[in-house]
């Protein structure tokens, strides 16, 4: 049997085979249940319609939006320098106060150096967090404009109470100042070496941030660096009151690294433990001679 060519119209120059009629619409069936229209309403959310494996909502649907780790951004770094700022001004607004007595037992923790040191390192860890190298350099800018601007505050509000004269309270809050630029220098550098990103890895059964050995030792050496100025001061504190404040610093450190240090992985616990333990050996030979080195200016503090 030979198959016929379908007919074909000439357009131009091109032959095109002319398209079948459509088919006429099929009646409806008068025995068949009515169709339900969906009902309207507002687009499914993000949340209701989930997250896919690489992350983009709505493509397999493998668990909700709401188990997705939130990306933390850091603090920006105007913030974080007006908050160093504020911070210098509380810091020697509360040694003044305390100086002054203002509580039982004041006058002793104002002769401390554990409130600076923590200062300084908590300005470190606001410049540094979810940070890069970036933010190591900005942690160590915070924590010296803490302890540094803090000291010049402690000893010009001593000038407006009259505890010292101009002259004085101009020298003291110099040599001060500049002691506490190199101080809280060092203690940023720590603060922002625990809470930048570097060397953190992502823990797999939770995807949080987790943090290394480095970040063990840099808690590790605020809570060393308490243990130590406080061992410094029993050197040469001889009344109760006093010995009893520097027990309490002591106790504190003690508190720093075995609390920031529980629940950690062994890595952050050992490192931890190192550097306290070496702290606390160099902070009262380092703490002693800063303090004679300020003698020398004038300074007659404990």
């Amino acid at each position: 049997m030979v198959r016929e060519r379908p007919r074909t119209v000439k357009i131009g120059a091109v032959d095109r085979v002319p398209r079948s009629p459509r088919p006429a619409p099929a009646a409806p069936d008068p025995d068949a249940p009515p169709r339900r229209r969906a009902a309207a309403g507002p687009p499914p959310t993000d949340a209701e319609r989930g997250t896919s494996r690489d992350g983009w909502p709505g493509r397999g649907i493998t668990r909700p939006l709401d188990d997705r780790p939130l990306r933390r951004r850091p603090v920006p770094v105007l913030v974080v320098l007006v908050l160093a700022a504020i911070g210098a001004g509380l810091l020697g607004w509360m040694g003044q106060m305390a100086t002054s007595g203002a509580f039982r037992g004041s006058w002793e923790f104002s002769r401390l150096g554990g409130p600076w040191l923590v200062a300084g390192f908590l300005g470190g860890a606001i410049g540094g967090w979810r940070r890069g190298p970036g933010g190591i350099v900005l942690g160590v800018v915070a924590g010296a404009v803490i302890v540094g601007a803090g000291s010049v505050a402690y000893y010009g509000l001593s000038y407006w109470d009259g505890g010292n004269d101009a002259r004085r309270a101009a020298k003291l809050g110099i040599g001060w100042g500049m002691a506490g630029v190199a101080v809280g220098g060092v203690l940023g550098l720590i603060g922002a070496t625990y809470a930048t990103a570097l060397g953190r890895h992502v823990r797999l059964h939770d995807g949080l941030r987790v943090g290394s050995w480095v970040h063990g030792a840099a808690l590790g050496t605020l809570g060393g660096l308490l243990m130590g100025e406080a061992i410094a001061l029993l050197w040469v504190w001889e009344g109760e009151n006093l010995r009893t404040m520097a027990l309490l610093e002591a106790m504190a450190g003690v508190a720093v690294v075995c609390l920031g240090a529980a629940a950690r992985s062994w890595r952050f616990i050992v490192g931890a433990v190192i550097a306290a333990g070496i702290a606390a050996c160099l902070a009262p030979a380092a703490a002693s001679i800063l303090r004679e080195t300020l003698r020398t200016i004038g300074w007659a503090g404990a």
